[in-house]
């Protein structure tokens, strides 16, 4: 009997951890949205704790997701952030254009990121195609001046700038965003705020049953909304090999 409760604290504990790491990896995409006041910059596809995923709005167009950093992380914890990481993940149907790849960047609140680049699959004759369907990258940013601190209103602008001719086929998807202090400890995060709506759909009396349920899931999203202005970040791509510049637009 002993073994066995000695057994089972161990499982709660380690089930605890784990939806503590969950949670601290977790990020609240609720208020993800369009960059420079301008709804024209990015079409929002869905977004819930784990990622944002979102498409341009016309083909050859660049895509600009906007958040604010005061969104993601306490008041007090945002000045202490000294680098963040994420990834990009991009899913491409077979057949799509490929062209030279696809790429982007994060004006990150008060500078660039490194930015990335995907180049396509080639065949034996050397033509260009998107194949796997699913392309991954990671990006990253760091605070290493005294001068390099984010305020709450710091505006995170995830991009792609390659102004590909069929990006409108394309879902892009910011996930695995974390923050790390000086000493690389990861910062938590806010919970996500979408999660809040889901309760009250459930709410509904028990007696509407079916006709109740159907009209309870014509729920409005609020996965997009205003936006302030935002950053502008370019990555220039020949050949496979881009190169990222950026500045902010007010």
């Amino acid at each position: 009997m002993k073994i066995s409760k000695i057994f089972a604290a161990i499982a709660a504990t380690a089930t605890a951890v784990s939806m503590i790491a969950v949670s601290a990896s977790a990020t609240n995409w609720a208020n993800a949205s369009y960059a420079d006041d301008d709804p024209s910059t990015v079409k929002v596809i869905s977004v819930d704790e784990n990622k944002a995923s979102f498409t341009a709005t016309a083909d050859g167009a660049a895509a600009k997701l906007r958040i604010t950093i005061g969104e993601l992380l306490e008041e007090a914890d945002v000045a202490n952030v000294k680098s963040a990481t994420w990834t990009v993940t991009y899913e491409i149907p077979e057949g799509t254009a490929a062209g030279n790849g696809v790429g982007g960047g994060t004006y990150f609140g008060i500078k660039n990121s490194t930015g990335y680049w995907i180049s396509p699959d080639y065949d034996d004759d050397g033509n260009a195609y998107w194949g796997s369907g699913t392309y991954t990258a990671t990006d990253e940013a760091k605070f290493l001046l005294p001068t390099e601190v984010l305020a709450a209103d710091s505006e995170l602008v995830f991009m792609d700038w390659s102004n590909h001719e069929a990006i409108t086929a394309m879902t892009v998807s910011v996930s695995d965003l974390k923050f790390f202090d000086g000493d690389g400890n990861e910062i938590a995060q806010k919970a996500y705020a979408g999660a809040a709506s889901a309760p009250a759909a459930e709410e509904a009396p028990a007696a509407a049953e079916t006709p109740a349920a159907d009209n309870g899931a014509a729920t409005t999203s609020a996965t997009t909304g205003n936006a302030t202005a935002a950053s502008i970040a370019a990555v220039m791509a020949a050949a496979g090999v881009a190169a990222i510049a950026a500045k902010k637009r007010k």
